[in-house]
């Protein structure tokens, strides 16, 4: 019974030691992957790269590595760079042809991110129904929120009660057109800081894509049929200036796909390589001639730029490769296999083992093969065979995290 106990408390110290220890080590060891600011010039029809050096001077320079000023910079990117043209009088009054206005270029200026964080973080299932066509400059907060999941329901915020009649209201609407409850995501931007309102978009339990609104005090239901072709993950709804688009959507395939604000709320595919919407991140820097989309992996940046009218690639990618990260080395040599509960991808708890074993997984058995030196002197004795085995394989599996739980409990 004592040797059973022994056993359970090895394994035991071996798995909290697994991720203890590996923590430790991370933070004392990882290093975040930094890339340079990238952005495609209209004028040189080219990528030009800004980066801090290590000495904290600012350069600037092309794909071929010509280096150019700060100012050079500025009037080489123009559409990235109009207010400070226009602040020193140096906007020019045509860009490859077509006539410059300012105003045009801020409403056809705009970013967009992604990063997998979207779907895996937990979210109040709260929303606030604005009025689409108030009519009034600013938006207004309504004295209500909605809960959509087993049915519509507006309740009061002061009271905490339901709005029957308003909720009847927009439950019919939903039937009306199709929906079919449970909703299995909801996505909008709740901030009453934007130019307009667009509602909200909705899966049903049958993944298809519905438009909610609320017009003239009026429920406003539409289904998009993006989801007839799509499988979606995520709608990143935005109130651009131009209203050209609803949002971007992103497909579990990794595909993304531009909803324009037509009648009948036609998709256009993004000419990228699928992402990978659990681990990659995304940004895209649209203006008036071209969309910049920078996909990050944990490996690399690469910078498409993509025709803003067909969202056809313009000229080939720019790839900038990730520095070697610390950790990946040392826990490359130090743990065959080790525990972590979270991710930078995540803000859910997620319990996975980690396997990587190659250099690691020989310097656990040479550590191993130490261990038993240090109890050559000792006999084995057949009934005590089981708890060596166990040691063994702590040990291996784990590399150094297992020494220490054998070493505790030998």
């Amino acid at each position: 019974m004592k040797q059973l106990y022994t056993i359970l408390l090895i394994l035991i110290t071996s798995l909290v030691l697994s991720w203890a220890i590996p923590a430790v080590v991370r933070m004392a060891t990882t290093t975040a992957s930094r890339y340079p600011f990238v952005y495609y010039s209209v004028l040189l029809q080219r990528f030009l790269i800004r980066e801090t050096t290590a000495d904290n001077k600012l350069t600037h320079v092309d794909t071929d590595g010509n280096p150019y000023t700060r100012e050079q910079f500025d009037s080489l990117t123009p559409l990235f760079s109009y207010r400070q043209l226009m602040l020193t009088n140096s906007l020019p009054d045509t860009i490859r042809g077509v006539p410059v206005d300012p105003q045009e270029l801020r409403a056809k200026t705009f970013t967009w991110r992604y990063n997998p964080r979207l779907i895996h973080t937990p979210a109040l299932p709260l929303y606030f129904m604005y009025e689409s066509e108030s009519g009034r400059a600013n938006l207004e907060a309504p004295e209500d929120v909605f809960r959509l999941r087993d049915r519509i329901e507006f309740i009061d915020k002061r009271t905490n009660t339901v709005n029957t009649a308003k909720s009847a209201l927009f439950q019919t609407a939903l039937e009306e057109a199709g929906f079919a409850f449970p909703a299995q995501a909801v996505w909008g931007n709740l901030s009453a800081k934007k130019p307009y309102d667009i509602g909200y978009f909705t899966l049903d339990s049958r993944r298809r894509l519905f438009h909610l609104k609320m017009v003239h005090g009026e429920p406003y239901v539409r289904n998009t049929h993006a989801g007839d072709s799509l499988d979606i993950v995520h709608v990143s709804l935005l109130e651009v200036a131009d209203r050209s688009i609803y949002g971007i959507l992103v497909a579990r395939n990794g595909t993304l796909h531009s909803l324009h604000t037509d009648d009948g709320y036609s998709l256009t595919r993004f000419d990228i390589p699928p992402i990978n919407p659990d681990a990659h991140s995304v940004m895209l820097m649209a203006n008036l001639f071209y969309r910049m989309v920078h996909v990050t992996t944990p490996d690399s940046l690469t910078c498409y730029v993509l025709d803003a009218a067909t969202l056809r690639q313009h000229d080939r990618p720019y790839i900038v490769h990730a520095a070697a990260n610390r950790w990946y080395t040392v826990a490359r040599w130090l743990f065959p296999m080790y525990l972590t509960f979270s991710s930078r991808h995540s803000d859910y708890l997620q319990p996975a083992f980690k396997v990587q074993f190659g250099w690691s997984l020989v310097i656990s058995h040479l550590t191993f093969f130490g261990y038993l030196l240090i109890l050559r002197r000792k006999r084995i004795s057949p009934r005590h065979l089981p708890l060596r085995l166990v040691n063994a394989t702590a040990i291996i599996l784990f590399g150094v995290p297992g020494l220490i739980a054998s070493l505790l409990f030998r």
